[in-house]
């Protein structure tokens, strides 16, 4: 590359509708990793909530359901690539909203790197069974690494497109397979047990059972990130979001129902203790077929990957442009049109993840471990949405107010996913993953600090300066958005 090749962000921007709504909805379909979550949540949650873990998957995603509010209120009216960052910080402040940027540059750039790391794992373990020989777990890492950022560094286009297909294959397959568990059901037959509350292993276990499931939907609000290069971002973002979790409930619901079924639903302890039970069962199933299932597997690590790349690297140049991070990181490829230096710091993150946390803790702990971490701080920044949504449409748009729509369903939402906090951590997880809340609480206090500190030392006119960026950036994106929405509704 040149050395001119990348110029000022005042002279290129980001690619403007670069996507339509079935490309942001395969974003967040792709993010939430229907794959890795039917492969790996299903055994973690049936291991705490018994035969209910489809039923807490469902009660999960109506959890889900009420955060969604609160992504679709707020994309109507800001369309920015900072996403939460830039809806905090234009509506409660600008400390407000660099924390909530503090939270996110934690859990977010981290999940390409843990499931490319579980993606080494389960082929290392399962090659190894299966053929007999070792394939290093850091390979497919490499592999992985180079992928992701070669198709994030070709444009957004491109990587969506990659998505879509990624997307539609694991989908397909894993609906197949679950398909056929129902029509060929292992001890106990075609029941709907699953879906019975009454039948989990106890109620501290269900509600543990819908923590874990929380994790496997969140993801579907990093569509905002690509509200700059989307069209028509008021009404495209608000359908993808609520598309997104439909389709995803739905999913999960049929999958595990089918996964469950196939296995048996007699012999729910072989589920949870064996080593990889999707897997065995595609086995048992499809005979020398379960190989489409590994081939989705790494189908759903590459594209979770690549969705996290388009994420995170947006709202990295969104923080940059506003200054909360170095100005090198807002540069714009003229030809790409995609934040090529944000994109290259993602990767850097993506390998030290998978290969450190890899080392660390295991290719496949590393995921159990971040988890954790994930599920804890996703609650802040979705509880500090829920509040900015509120005191956006309460002070600016007062005439759309609607005490349900805006007051009580956050309300709700956030009380939820406090409780839902609190479970993670009481009792604490057993093992090493006991440092993971931890890790996420010394995360959350040191952002604190840092504000702290900032205000204190004088830095707070910096931050106020990100917000009258923030404010001047999307103040007409704003006022755009709520004329389509004003349109959409015949005022």
């Amino acid at each position: 590359m040149t050395k001119d090749a990348l110029t000022d962000t005042t002279q290129h921007t980001l690619d403007a509708s670069a996507v339509s709504l079935p490309g942001v909805l395969m974003q967040a379909i792709t993010h939430i990793a229907p794959a890795v979550g039917l492969i790996f949540t299903v055994q973690a949650i049936s291991g705490v909530a018994g035969i209910a873990s489809p039923f807490a998957l469902a009660f999960a995603c109506l959890a889900m359901a009420t955060v969604s509010v609160s992504v679709i209120q707020l994309s109507k009216k800001i369309s920015s690539a900072g996403g939460y960052f830039t809806w905090v910080g234009s509506t409660i402040g600008p400390r407000a909203g660099f924390f909530v940027a503090w939270i996110f540059l934690l859990f977010e750039p981290i999940g390409a790197g843990i499931n490319l790391a579980f993606l080494g794992g389960i082929l290392e373990s399962t090659l190894k069974a299966e053929f007999g020989f070792r394939f290093a777990w850091w390979i497919p890492v490499l592999i992985g690494i180079v992928l992701l950022t070669v198709v994030s560094y070709y444009g957004l286009k491109l990587s969506i497109q990659v998505v879509v297909l990624l997307g539609a294959f694991e989908i397909i397959v894993c609906v197949a397979l679950a398909l056929t568990g129902l029509l060929q059901p292992g001890p106990g037959g075609v029941n709907l047990i699953p879906f019975d509350p009454s039948n989990a292993s106890s109620f501290n276990g269900l509600f543990l059972g819908i923590v874990f499931s929380i994790f496997a939907f969140a993801g579907f609000e990093q569509v905002a990130p690509l509200a700059e290069e989307s069209r028509d971002p008021a009404r495209t973002l608000p359908r993808a979001v609520v598309l997104s979790l439909l389709i995803s409930g739905v999913f999960f619901l049929f999958t595990s129902w089918g996964i469950i079924i196939g296995w048996g639903t007699d012999d729910l302890s072989g589920f949870v203790s064996d080593g990889s039970p999707v897997l065995t069962l595609a086995h048992r199933l499809w005979g020398v077929g379960w190989i489409l299932l590994l081939i989705t597997l790494i189908n759903s690590a590459v594209g979770v990957g690549i969705a996290v790349q388009n994420a995170s690297t947006r709202v990295i140049y969104g923080m940059a442009r506003a200054g909360a991070l170095p100005a090198p990181l807002a540069k714009i490829h003229p030809v790409r049109r995609t934040p090529v230096n944000a994109v290259w710091t993602q990767s850097v993150v993506t390998a030290v993840v998978a290969l450190g946390g890899g080392a660390l803790f295991g290719p496949v702990g590393v995921l159990s471990f971040a988890a954790i971490i994930i599920t804890l701080l996703v609650i802040v920044v979705y509880s500090a949405g829920n509040l900015a949504m509120w005191r956006l449409y309460s002070r600016r748009y007062p005439q759309e107010y609607n005490r349900l729509t805006h007051l009580a369903i956050p309300i709700f939402s956030t009380i939820v996913l406090l409780y839902v906090g609190y479970k993670t951590v009481s009792p604490l997880p057993e093992g090493i993953n006991g440092w993971a809340p931890v890790v996420a609480v010394a995360w959350f206090v040191a952002g604190l600090l840092v504000v702290a500190v900032l205000s204190r030392t004088g830095r707070g006119d910096w931050m106020a300066r990100i917000g009258r960026a923030i404010a001047a950036d999307d103040g007409s994106q704003a006022e755009r958005a709520g004329t389509l929405s004003d349109k959409a509704v015949g005022r």
